[in-house]
């Protein structure tokens, strides 16, 4: 019986697609995002204990710090960016769900006629949003999804959902924009110092990278252009061309379409003071309009580059603010997206103590060698695309990876005498790139679309193949 059910499996195996191979292998291997975190602790650990003096329990005679003292003394360093990187969001997540948004999402939806028109109404609203807020570009981007599939069922025209889903997703790539980690980083006043582990790096890094520098100067804004019109292409043309072999909304989605109401009730209760207060709009409108003109004030003084880490939420937290309209609209989405940061509010401190660990005992010093012994200087910008990249798959995170690559990366970019804002873009770009064929991000867009991420993963692994060509060229020779 035995030998027959090994049979059996074998068969099973040799069947199976390099596609489903693969999503195997990453259901099989793949632990959730804390086991990382974990993992990435003992790692770390382990190197310190290789590679540098440090003891492992206490600080010695010499002064040299231990690896758990280096890593308590780093593990509640970044609590204020946890709070920013959670704040960013949901206060994204809030804009995106307001009833504004939603109701204009619903009017553009039924527009395209064909599948052609649908795609490009999807991911050219997608990839601008996603530039200024990846947060509202993601979840506008599956609403537009979901509705689009819909109106796509009620008129009559064939839309394959998968295809369109994986590029929606995708776009996130050519989307590298203004909310990104990385160049907020740079934008924000002596964060980039902060995250330095060297007198060098320190000396080397200035105290503000202006967004001008980065995801809004040419050669960048080049780049996501060529990515985009290489995921557009592309998927127009693998899209399967018979009508009867496009795979349109599922009946999942359609069901729970028909069941969706607004999260917010049309007509609400106002018996007493309490409720009558928590649907008013008047609280709501004050704040927000008070807000709204230090905003405005802000860009006529400091344009773009005003957008530090705190602004940028504060810009959108305002608009969270006026497109809800009153108190109860506003906590109802809150609280709908807040749970959405777990990940952030418990992680970080463990990707601290990380920080901690490389910064305090030593290691960043070994790594940052190792970086130069196969670096240059006309190198170093793709290395760090790939090896970003490449972590991204272990730590699909670019707030908290940053934080663990920062002390190295900018001690080596200070030594081979790097454009920071270029390399702020490639480690970027590098995390974006394998988020393709990482389905961490994607699992908003499969539960809420009802797709299957292996009905996905034949677009997105040509999407970032593309990406890893176009970008190669352009940290190896453009920047």
């Amino acid at each position: 019986m035995t030998s027959e059910t090994n049979t059996e499996n074998a068969d099973n195996n040799k069947k199976k697609t390099f596609v489903e191979k693969f999503i195997w292998f990453f259901e099989t291997y793949t632990p959730n995002s804390m086991v990382w975190a974990f993992l990435l602790t003992v790692i770390v650990i382990v190197l310190a204990l290789i590679f540098t003096n440090a003891p492992l329990f206490f600080d010695s005679a010499e002064g040299q710090t231990s690896v758990m003292n280096s890593w308590t003394q780093g593990f509640w360093s970044l609590m204020t960016f946890a709070m920013q990187m959670s704040m960013i969001m949901i206060t994204g997540n809030i804009v995106a769900v307001a009833p504004p948004v939603q109701k204009l999402i619903r009017k553009v939806a039924v527009l395209p006629n064909n599948w052609f028109q649908a795609y490009a109404l999807v991911l050219i609203s997608a990839w601008i949003l996603i530039y200024f807020h990846w947060g509202i570009g993601m979840m506008v981007g599956i609403a537009m999804l979901r509705n689009v599939l819909l109106a796509a069922k009620e008129k009559g025209y064939p839309i394959h959902g998968p295809a369109l889903v994986a590029a929606t997703y995708c776009c996130t790539i050519p989307g590298i924009g203004i909310s990104q980690a990385a160049p907020l980083y740079g934008n924000t006043p002596g964060y980039l110092k902060s995250l330095a582990a060297s007198d060098t790096a320190r000396d080397y890094l200035a105290d503000v990278y202006p967004l001008t520098t980065t995801v809004l100067g040419w050669k960048h804004l080049v780049l996501i252009a060529i990515i985009f019109v290489m995921i557009f292409v592309a998927v127009c043309l693998l899209v399967p061309k018979n009508g009867s072999k496009m795979q349109g909304a599922t009946k999942g989605l359609l069901d729970d379409m028909a069941q969706v109401t607004s999260m917010y009730e049309q007509n609400p209760d106002r018996s007493t003071f309490a409720n009558w207060i928590n649907n008013s709009r008047i609280l709501s409108y004050i704040v927000g309009i008070f807000g709204a003109v230090w905003c405005v004030r802000l860009f006529a003084t400091q344009g773009i580059d005003g957008l530090t880490l705190n602004n940028f939420i504060f810009v959108t937290l305002m608009a969270g603010f006026l497109l809800c309209g009153t108190p109860e609209r506003f906590t109802q989405a809150a609280i709908a997206t807040t749970g959405a940061c777990w990940g952030i509010i418990v992680q970080f401190p463990l990707y601290a103590g990380i920080f901690g660990i490389i910064v305090y005992t030593g290691l960043s010093d070994v790594i940052s060698n190792a970086f130069l012994t196969v670096s240059t200087s006309d190198t170093f910008l793709f290395v760090a695309y790939i090896y970003s990249s490449i972590l991204n798959l272990a730590v699909p995170s670019g707030g908290s990876k940053f934080v663990i690559e920062a002390p190295y990366l900018l001690d080596v970019a200070a030594k081979l005498n790097i454009d920071i804002p270029a390399l702020l873009l490639s480690y970027t770009f590098g995390d974006l790139t394998t988020n393709a064929i990482q389905p961490f991000w994607c699992l908003p867009h499969v539960a809420l679309c009802h797709v299957e991420f292996r009905k996905m993963l034949p677009y997105t692994l040509v999407f970032c193949i593309g990406t890893y060509i176009v970008c190669t060229f352009f940290f190896l020779v453009v920047f």
